[in-house]
């Protein structure tokens, strides 16, 4: 009998991957107060997304039908995370320079585009690990 419900383990993992990611913006003075940022070291998304593959494969096997779709959404997520969100990141930047060029009293009310919401490689990579590892260890315990 499992003492904790297994859809809890990717969701602990992403709440411990984003504490994670608030500790290295405190350290860095990247830290805001509010819902967390985009992007950032590491990446909580794709930790949440290999986390519940790594359950199903664990669970259910490499061969199984579930991991196939979790295998599928951990490529839309981490493609995500490398492509679109770094595209829209660039659009942002492009509005915030056009936007400076106007007079302030055309700009009134208009918030600042955020610029930084992909991740790079790394960020991705370390999210990852932490997702594979966190959930083998979570799953040990249940």
């Amino acid at each position: 009998m499992n003492s904790l419900p297994l859809f809890l383990i990717p969701i602990i993992v992403g709440l411990v991957t984003q504490g994670i990611k608030t500790l290295v913006d405190f350290s860095q003075k990247k830290f805001k107060w509010g819902l967390p940022s985009y992007g950032g070291m590491p990446s909580a998304h794709t930790a949440f997304a290999f986390s519940l593959a790594t359950l199903i494969a664990v669970r259910e096997g490499f061969d199984s039908i579930l991991f196939a779709i979790a295998a599928g959404i951990v490529i839309f997520i981490v493609d995500d995370a490398l492509r679109l969100r770094v595209f829209l990141g660039n659009h942002g930047l492009a509005l915030n320079k056009l936007l400076s060029k106007l007079p302030e009293e055309d700009t009134k009310g208009i918030p600042k585009i955020e610029e930084r919401l992909g991740h790079k490689w790394l960020e991705v990579i370390v999210g990852a690990i932490l997702g594979i590892g966190l959930t083998l260890t979570l799953n040990c315990f249940i």
